[in-house]
Parts: C-alpha cells; sequence; structure tokens
C-alpha cells in the first residue's frame, strides 16, 4: 500500500479510535436544549430532547411546552418532520390560498398536500390531537408514499365513537405503529387541544418510524459474541458524529438494554476532570513551545489555521503538536454539525448513568499518556495530516506527503475527497450500513511499516487491540453469566488482527446489520 493511503489512514482512524476526540474544545459544545424557565414533564423530555436534535422544530417551541399548539406552530413541525425525512426545502406556494394567512410554513405545507382546505385557515387557533395526527400523517404519506397504509386493528380505547369515520383508519395506523398513544390506557381524547411538548413527542415518533420503516435506521459496526452460555455484544463506536446517525438499529438498542454492563475505553462523563488532566498533558508547562518543536512550514500553516477562531498565540503556541492537531480537528468537524456530544460512547453513557454498571478498558488518562508518547516525527505528520490541503508549504517533506495524501482516496466515493470532512463523511456513511469491510480498508493500513508508521500502528492498533480481546475473553468468562455491552472506537473491531478477528476461532460470532 501506498504511503500516501497511510498518511490517510492515520487520519480515519484518529477520527474514531479515541473518546477523548469529544473532549478537545467540549466547552464550546452548545446545549442540545437551551435551559428555559420551564422544561417538559419528565415522561416528554427525553423526546422533547431527540426532536431537537433531529431538527424537527424551530428552537422558538423549545420553551412553553405546557401551552396550547397553535395550527401555524402545527405547520411548521409538520414541513420540518418532511424536509428532514426527504432531505428537500420545499418550495411554498407563490399565493396564499387563505385569506388569513400568509405563513412560509402554512404555504410549504399547502405546497405538499399536507393542508387542502382554502379560504380562513385561523393559525392562531389551538390545534388539537387529531389535527396533530392527520397532519403528521399526511407528512408521513407524502414523503413516504411506498409505506404500506394499511392497518386492520381493533382499537379498544373508550371515545373510539368519537373519532370522524373518515379519520378511523388515520388513527388506526397512527395507533399500530406507535407513533399515537392515548391520554391513558382508556382514552385518546382527540377533540381536544395538544401542547407543544406532546406535539414534538408526537413529531419524534413519527420521525423515527419513518426512518425505522425504510431501514434508513445506523446499523454500525456490531457483533454479537457467545459461548455456551455466556454473551457479550461489541459495538464499534464513532466518537464524533451529527444527528444524521441516530436512531441506531433496534438490534443495537435491544441488546443494550438486555446486558448488565456498559463497557467503553474511557468514562468521559466526568468532562471537567478529564480535560483538566487532557490540558496538563497537551501543554508546555516550562519555557518550551510549539514553533519550537515543529517545522517553520507547518508552524506557519497551524497559525494560518486557528488565526480565524481567535485563539491567542500565548496559548495556542503553548500547545503540543499531537494536541494542536485534535484541536484542529475538531474545530473542522464542528464547523460541519459534527459533535462529540452525539458520540455513540456519549449517547449509551447518558442512557446507563444511574442505570447500568459502566466499566472501562483504558480510562481518558491512558489515552492521553498515549498521545503524549508519541515520538516527534509521528506527531508532526499528525498535525500536517489535518491541516487543510495547501497551508503545509508544497516544497516541504511534509507538505509533499499531506499532498500527495489528498490527492488519492482509495475506496471513497468518485475518489475525490481531499479533506478530513469528507473522509469523516465517507467513514459515517459506511458506518451507518454496517458496512465493516469498507472501515476496515479506511482505517487499517496493510503491508510493512517503518519509522512513525510503524509506532503509529504498535501503539494505536495492535497493542490496543490485543488488550480489547483480552478483555472480552475475561467477560465471556465471568462465573456470573453477566451480558456486557461493549463500546470502543470501531477500528478496533476491524481488520486482520482487530478484536472480531481475534476472536473468531475461539467464540460464535454473528455480526449483525
Amino acid at each position: 500500500m501506498k504511503k500516501t493511503a497511510r498518511l490517510r489512514a492515520i487520519i480515519a482512524a484518529l477520527l474514531v479510535v479515541f473518546s477523548l476526540q469529544m473532549l478537545v474544545y467540549a466547552e464550546e459544545q452548545p446545549l442540545l436544549i437551551s435551559a428555559p424557565v420551564e422544561q417538559p414533564d419528565a415522561w416528554a423530555l427525553d423526546a422533547v430532547q431527540w426532536s431537537a436534535i433531529y431538527g424537527l422544530a424551530p428552537q422558538e417551541l423549545y420553551a412553553k411546552y405546557k401551552s396550547k399548539a397553535t395550527r401555524e406552530e402545527l405547520c411548521t413541525v409538520c414541513v420540518s418532520v418532511y424536509e428532514r425525512l426527504t432531505g428537500d426545502v420545499i418550495i411554498p406556494v407563490e399565493e396564499s390560498p387563505f385569506s388569513d394567512t400568509d405563513s412560509l410554513a402554512v404555504l410549504k405545507a399547502y405546497k405538499i398536500g399536507i393542508l387542502t382546505e382554502t379560504e380562513k385557515f385561523e393559525p392562531q387557533k389551538e390545534a388539537t390531537r387529531m389535527e396533530m395526527v392527520t397532519g403528521v400523517y399526511n407528512v408521513i404519506k407524502a414523503a413516504q408514499p411506498e409505506f404500506d397504509f394499511s392497518a386492520d386493528v381493533n382499537l379498544t380505547f373508550k371515545d373510539i365513537d368519537t373519532i370522524p369515520q373518515n379519520s378511523l383508519d388515520i388513527v388506526k395506523y397512527s395507533v399500530s405503529k406507535g407513533i399515537l398513544n392515548g391520554r391513558s390506557k382508556e382514552i385518546l381524547d382527540l377533540q381536544s387541544t395538544c401542547t407543544r411538548q406532546e406535539l414534538l413527542v408526537f413529531a419524534k415518533n413519527a420521525y423515527e418510524f419513518a426512518v425505522y420503516e425504510s431501514g434508513r435506521d445506523s446499523k454500525g459496526a456490531f457483533w454479537k459474541v457467545t459461548d455456551e452460555d455466556s454473551t457479550v455484544y461489541l459495538l464499534g463506536s464513532i466518537h464524533l458524529a451529527d444527528p444524521t446517525l441516530y436512531p441506531l438499529s433496534k438490534d443495537i438498542l435491544k441488546a443494550y438494554e438486555e446486558s448488565d454492563y456498559l463497557v467503553v475505553e474511557a468514562n468521559v462523563s466526568n468532562l471537567e476532570e478529564t480535560s483538566q488532566y487532557m490540558l496538563q498533558r497537551g501543554m508546555y508547562e516550562d519555557e518550551n513551545t510549539l514553533d519550537q518543536n515543529i517545522p517553520e512550514d507547518l508552524y506557519n500553516a497551524f497559525v494560518e489555521f486557528i488565526t480565524p477562531y481567535g485563539v491567542q498565540e500565548e496559548i495556542y503556541n503553548k500547545l503540543k503538536p499531537w494536541y494542536a492537531a485534535l484541536l484542529v480537528q475538531n474545530l473542522q468537524l464542528a464547523e460541519n454539525s459534527y459533535s462529540g456530544i452525539l458520540g455513540v460512547d456519549v449517547f449509551f453513557l447518558s442512557k446507563a448513568t444511574d442505570n447500568k454498571d459502566i466499566l472501562e478498558i483504558e480510562g481518558v488518562k491512558f489515552q492521553v499518556d498515549m498521545f503524549d508518547s508519541f515520538s516527534q516525527d509521528l506527531q508532526c505528520l499528525f498535525l500536517a495530516s489535518v491541516l487543510p490541503s495547501g497551508q503545509v508549504n508544497e516544497g516541504s517533506e511534509i507538505g509533499n506527503e499531506t499532498d500527495n495524501a489528498a490527492d488519492q482516496t482509495g475506496n471513497m466515493n468518485n475518489e475525490e475527497a481531499q479533506t478530513s470532512l469528507d473522509l469523516f463523511s465517507y467513514m459515517l456513511k459506511c458506518w451507518k450500513e454496517g458496512n465493516t469491510e469498507e472501515l476496515a480498508k479506511m482505517v487499517k493500513s496493510d503491508g510493512t511499516e517503518n519509522g512513525e508508521l510503524k509506532e503509529f500502528n504498535e501503539k494505536i492498533w495492535t497493542l490496543r487491540d490485543n488488550n480489547m480481546a483480552e478483555k472480552v475473553r475475561s467477560y465471556l468468562a465471568d462465573p456470573e453469566k453477566k451480558t456486557y455491552f461493549v463500546v470502543v472506537g470501531a477500528g478496533h473491531m476491524v481488520g486482520e488482527n482487530g478484536v472480531v478477528a481475534q476472536l473468531e476461532d475461539e467464540f460464535k460470532i454473528e455480526q449483525i446489520r
């Protein structure tokens, strides 16, 4: 394999291997929902959060959750759900069919057939639960016309007779697919008005249903490992992600729920403590500076990149090269809506907190210390590899290597990707599809390595893959026969010497996708 492709493997590996990626510049990450005076009720909180992550409503609807939703707000949510499901931006009708509104959301809803009536719309009128169900049902039908919309179910709610006959099939479909729940086990109460939180929960339910029904849920790099009486689930993680990574497959979620332990590389729940240690090891404490430790052209390229972000020289010049590289990579990803908050590790750590025992394989300090142990040559190569193509002088040795790496993209779509952002986007696509073969090609180089590349493979892959495989063996040997759900970087699972390959001759292994 050519050296340029190996360099690309370094970039890919460091995008998916380390939990501490999510710690760099963590203080810049926004909250998913700001903290208004009024919070959603406990029953709605999780779904409201996810509706915000998916982008199913404008920010102004994430407040006053118990207030009544208006018909215009209902249209706004319907339009957002449609655009998220289809990836299309609706072009509104040019002239409003209504005499009392020219709301953009209403005009968009009318364009795709969610609304059909004309004359008066009454946009500020409170929406009923029946209008909510009908509107979102029409969204699914418009966005996913290939679905089977028949629903031959027997509804047992006591107020079933209050549902108009022409709406009965809509209600049956929504209940049967788990989108609509009753006010209680006995009544639907569809004639009453709906609150904002009800609307946001309903939108989230509908969106996830459509994603699952169309097979667009993320399959991940996911395996089930068993012996005679024990089970370990292996999930290769993506540590940074965007909302399109979710929802995860039902197989993954079910396996997590059935497990006794969550196992991660490093528990980053205590962000303050872990970030403090990372800063301590990632910055020079003496008179040493970054510009004294890397080639001049590489330092100039880093300064050119970092200056627009407003980071002062007295700060960025104290960063060690490996930390500077992580900072560059995270800033690039953050600008494109990728966030450690949405990483697979954080997703499961959030679910497990106060609900499931959490075990660590390595810990943050181990990972930070390993980066800090990189040779100076490897740290420089890492920093050069993540800087945008063209910022490192073409005449330098490092510049030539990174320019060549940017020109060659192996198996990536159209062989045109030129930055780590393109690489990461393609890795996410492969992860969603469960395409572990392609992930292996991207993150693990083959052939004989020398110098810094040999060091890289030994520290990043060989030693850690071996340790993780041994940990899995110990979990399968647990005398209490507990079930373990292991989440580590996807790169560790794949390849000829990855965890899965090391275990396949000893245990029964099934990839689930």
